[in-house]
């Protein structure tokens, strides 16, 4: 077995890192000292073994933002690494990454019902030709979005308009909650309080809060729209 192609499989895993992170946001640091400590080899012939929850995190992170080519099985799977693995274990990979491109389209097709200030946390989406731009929507958190309802009710909080009482029971439950604290003024493992972090709005009231770097607060909004109204 050539000492070259393990040398070239441990530098590509560790150029994977670099590209995951930069696609996702989410920095697998575990998974860059394991290949670091092991070698490249040892840790994929680990980690073509059951997952543990750390390693599943970075994995849905690749899938949510739409890049399963970035997953360490595609990377297996690349003609030149072949003969490093045997047989079994290159068809582990390429169960793995059928199911991971498969749930990475169903992602898809469901962010595509979102408004764009619902995208789920830490990714980069594409708009227009070279920009890039990152959303977080901590408010997206079923748990964080039910306690926030649960305290504030479902009714905006700017303009006060009630989808139910709108559009009868169609309008159940619609609503979109909206984050108080820009997520980049906080600190990496910052965690929501879903009462004081978090307040309904409807969808034209969150894009209009949105408007401004930073974004307008709530009262600032209820203002606006009072002062419109008259």
């Amino acid at each position: 077995m050539s000492k070259a192609l393990e040398q070239a499989l441990h530098d590509s895993m560790i150029d994977l890192f670099q590209k995951a992170g930069e696609a996702t946001g989410y920095w697998g640091t575990r998974y860059l000292q394991a290949v670091r400590r092991k070698g490249g080899l040892l840790r994929a012939k680990e980690m073509l073994k059951p997952r543990t929850a750390s390693q599943r995190s970075g994995l849905d992170a690749l899938l949510a933002a739409g890049r399963p080519e970035l997953t360490f099985e595609a990377l297996v799977l690349r003609a030149r690494f072949a003969p490093l693995f045997t047989v079994e274990e290159l068809k582990e990979a390429r169960t793995r990454l059928g199911r991971f491109r498969k749930s990475s389209a169903e992602i898809k097709a469901g962010r595509e019902r979102l408004f764009p200030d619902e995208l789920e946390p830490g990714l980069q989406y594409p708009e227009g030709t070279r920009r890039q731009v990152r959303v977080n929507a901590v408010e997206r958190n079923a748990a964080a979005r039910k306690a926030c309802l649960k305290h504030h009710g479902r009714r905006c909080l700017v303009c006060e308009v009630s989808f139910t009482e709108v559009y009868g029971e169609i309008g159940t439950d619609f609503i979109h909650v909206h984050h108080l604290r820009p997520l980049a003024s906080v600190s990496a493992g910052y965690k929501v309080d879903p009462q004081t972090d978090l307040v309904p709005v409807c969808p034209n009231c969150h894009a209009m809060l949105h408007r401004e770097e930073p974004p307008l607060s709530v009262s600032d909004l209820r203002k606006r729209v009072a002062q419109a109204r008259r």
